[in-house]
Order: C-alpha cells, then structure tokens, then sequence
C-alpha cells in the first residue's frame, strides 16, 4: 500500500473536522473482541486486514459492522509474514470501535483439491483425516483466543471449492469437517463453515437432510455463491430447512470498493446468526416510554403525555421542571432554560427542533449500523422521528433507520453515508431538521 498523507489532515479534507474528532476519540467503553452472536447485517472480508486508519474510516463511512480476519491455518495465502497489522492490540482497538469479527482458518484442503496449489491436502484416509482435523481445530481455537476471542465466539473453518463428483474426496471433507467440529466444540468454541455453496456447503446440508447419525454439524454455514444478491438465500446449495437463523451469504467476490477515501479489494458478505439483531428492551424515564407517535410542538396551556414527556427530559437534562403533564411556570422557566443553553431565543415553546435536541441527549457511540442494537438506538430513532424522518422505534439498526439516517445526512448538509456518527449526533443535539 502506498504511503498517504497523516490520517487527521487527510480526513479533515475528505469527511470534515467532526468526523476526524469521532475517529479521533477514545471509545466510550473497553469491548471484548466477539464473532457474531445474534446479528443481521454485513460484512466484509480480504486477504490482508486494513490499517487502523482505512478501518476507522471505513467504520464511519461504510454499510460493514463485521470484518473476516485470517488468524490460522497451514494454508492460509495472507499468513502472518503477509499481515503488517493484524495483531491482538489491532483486534482488541477495532473492537473498542465497534467491530465484530469473523476468525478464518484455512488449513488442510480437500485431498482432490487442485494439485498444482500449495495448500496442505488432508488424507483420503478416515483416520488420518480425523487426527489432521483435531490438529486444526487445536490451531484455529489457540489462535482465536490469542487474539482475545473468548470460548462460545465462533471460529470458521475454510474448505475451499472441490469437485464432489470425486466421491473419495467428498468423503473424506465430510469426515474432517465433522472431527473439526466435534474438537473445536471440546474446546469450548462454535464452528461456522466456509465453503462454495456447490462444494462443503451441499454435502454438509445433504448430511443433515440424510439425518447422519453422529455427526457434529456446524453451528452456522458460511456458504459462497456470487450471485451479487445481498440474501441469505441458499439457493439450491444450502435448503431453507436448516440453518436459518445461523448463515452468511458471501455474494460478491474480489471487488474494489471506496469508502471515506480508502479503496480495498474485499468479498462483501450479508449476515443473518443468532436468529438476527433482535431489540433490547425500551429504558423508560419517569416510568413512561419515551417514544410517541409524533412530537407536536408544546407552549404554555398545553397538556398531556407529551408535556410529562418533555418536562422528564428537561429534568434529565438539569433544568428544573415538575413532572404533572400540565404546562406551568416551571415548565416555561425550564425551556428558556434549555433554550439558552442550546444558544437560541427564550421564546418559552417547546418545538420540534427542542424535541429533536432533547431525545438525542446522551453517550454518542462512535458509529452505529445496520444490526446495531439497543438504547443508542430506540434513542436514534425517535430524535429522527422528531426531526421529521419516517422511522419506527424498534431499537434494532435496520434498513428503514439506515434509510432515515441517510436522508437526515443529505438533510443537513453531511456526506450520504448510512452511519450514524458523531456528525450526526452533534447536528441532532444542536436541533437540526
């Protein structure tokens, strides 16, 4: 890679002063590298693993949440000697940012993979088979924790395409693939399995449907299949029967793409583990739900929930204000106040603009995305509302908030990503609609 310019000069030109003080910003909390748990969105992998500053912008600017990584493997093309940055501080750093992460091993190959490559071959022998498969699954849950992957992430193994027509061969894959699993289980980890939809992916699912007795089946299918649809349809590699709710569709191979001025040759992969990114329940305030149908502009004689509403987060906010759901002096005294603080008129009325400010108060992650869950978010989803974006509050980072995001981007005067970054959430607290 050639040299570039110091990232915060080279980001203040591209993305602008904000953005460089998100990139720039310790994270809020230290975060445990994890793979996937329970997640719906995208991800992308590539040979070599990008420097701090590609994946820091990248992390604003881009759709991905998880990174493939290739961490062990007697056959891996990007061994250590190939990998200037990928290290457990580099992993440790990406995941205080938000990163989650998909552990390659690419170790013994099928016996009747292509001969002219220098890839280890497991043996045609069952035996000799199983003893390899233990040895590379003992290689890939080592290394996994080396790079700080606690037991019950997922470590994913990689059988590269083979012609199953070589029955021998297809045999003997499916007996490492279920010793590998069965080894790396004992060692505490799940197993995801990377393969060609038309080579491990089929013969695994066929064994499954054939009802295999004794076989250790993957906990999620990692299944090839370049048909450049964002899906986690298995087509007529991988049935709709099993593992649905625990695959990643890698649908794009070897593809040059540009996110905040880096341009990286990835795989692009979709996501759906763990059943998918489910909600976390709604945080209350004053013992209500903070989140409603619209925000009406407020002034004095007003009532209601929304006026109970607005004078908890006035209260949350530090300004002084009873909570009675009827507008009084206290309540025109504690917008002024806000009002001041946010260095606009004391006009005494709650407006949208208000509302917007005041739903977005909060810890500002440095970038929330698709598969994103939690408080952050419901708390995202609702400024958006108030600032007049059609979004429903679920707590979960999907394609309608990535939607709303996007528009409230262009709105403003930001760049078109799908992020939500400090950018946004600086625009957001000042009230902008």
């Amino acid at each position: 890679m050639s040299a570039v310019a110091p990232i915060a000069r080279r980001l203040a030109l591209v993305l602008g002063p904000l953005l460089v003080a998100s990139l720039m910003a310790s994270p809020a909390h230290a975060a445990d590298p994890r793979s996937p748990a329970r997640f719906t969105g995208y991800a992308f992998d590539t040979c070599v693993s990008p420097s701090n500053q590609v994946m820091d912008a990248w992390n604003v600017t881009s759709p991905y949440t998880v990174v493939g990584i290739y961490t062990s493997g007697n056959s891996r093309y990007c061994d250590d000697s190939k990998q200037p940055h990928l290290s457990p501080a580099w992993v440790k750093r990406q995941a205080n940012r938000g990163w989650l992460f998909l552990p390659i091993h690419v170790g013994y190959q099928a016996p009747c993979f292509d001969s002219k490559s220098t890839k280890r071959h497991m043996s045609y022998n069952g035996t000799l088979a199983r003893r390899q498969a233990r040895a590379d699954a003992d290689e890939a849950t080592r290394r996994a924790a080396y790079f700080g992957f606690a037991k019950k992430n997922a470590v994913y193994l990689d059988i590269e395409w083979y012609d199953r027509a070589n029955r021998p061969c297809d045999a003997a894959v499916l007996t490492f693939i279920d010793a590998f699993v069965q080894r790396a289980h004992k060692r505490g980890y799940k197993v995801g399995l990377y393969s060609s939809g038309s080579a491990a992916i089929a013969a695994v699912d066929e064994a499954r449907h054939a009802q295999r007795k004794g076989f250790d089946f993957p906990d999620q299918m990692w299944f090839a299949w370049t048909n450049k649809r964002a899906n986690t349809n298995g087509g007529p590699y991988l049935s709709n029967t099993f593992w649905k709710r625990d695959r990643v569709h890698q649908y794009h191979n070897n593809v040059a793409v540009s996110y905040g001025g880096h341009r990286v040759t990835i795989d692009k992969n979709v996501l759906a583990v763990g059943g998918g990114s489910r909600a976390k329940k709604e945080q209350k305030v004053c013992k209500m739900s903070p989140t409603l149908t619209r925000y009406r502009s407020l002034k004095a004689g007003s009532r209601g929930k929304d006026v109970k509403l607005l004078q908890c987060l006035l209260r949350r906010a530090g300004h002084k204000s009873t909570i009675t759901g009827r507008w009084n002096a206290r309540t025109t005294k504690a917008v002024n106040s806000y009002r001041t603080d946010l260095g606009w008129a004391r006009n005494g009325a709650a407006t949208r603009p208000l509302w917007t400010a005041l739903l977005s108060r909060g810890k500002t992650p440095i970038a929330l995305k698709r598969g994103k869950v939690g408080e952050p978010v419901h708390r995202l989803q609702r400024s958006l509302r108030a600032a007049g974006q059609k979004v429903k509050v679920t707590g979960i980072y999907d394609a309608r908030t990535a939607a709303a995001v996007r528009s409230y981007r262009t709105r403003v005067g930001l760049p078109g990503y799908q992020v939500a970054d400090a950018t946004v959430w600086a625009a957001l607290q000042r009230g902008r609609r």
